[in-house]
């Protein structure tokens, strides 16, 4: 689920790519600790699928959507603490230019 706060951010995203189709993205989801290893794997990947969706509705060409999913291994905070897990649970987006 996109939070709601999200949406501007995603839409003006999503109009930038639309005007720069040469331009790829990089989409890359991330979870805590808490749970199973590969149930965090899932939906780290769903994350990932979630934004690259959104983006492909508002006209981004989707074949220039990439997805990547880490699961709990890449940690920005510290999983001991419900501020670092908060943190950590994420979507982190990349554009690369060729």
């Amino acid at each position: 689920i996109i939070k709601d706060e999200s949406f501007p951010s995603l839409d003006e995203l999503a109009a930038l790519l639309v005007k720069k189709p040469e331009w790829k993205l990089l989409i890359a989801g991330h979870t805590d600790n808490v749970g199973k290893e590969t149930t965090n794997m899932v939906l780290s990947k769903k994350r990932s699928e979630a934004v690259k969706a959104y983006l492909s509705e508002k006209g981004a060409n989707k074949e220039r959507l990439l997805v990547e999913y880490y699961g709990e291994m890449k940690p920005i905070a510290d999983n001991d603490t419900e501020e670092g897990r908060q943190k950590n649970r994420r979507v982190e987006m990349t554009i690369q230019f060729e």
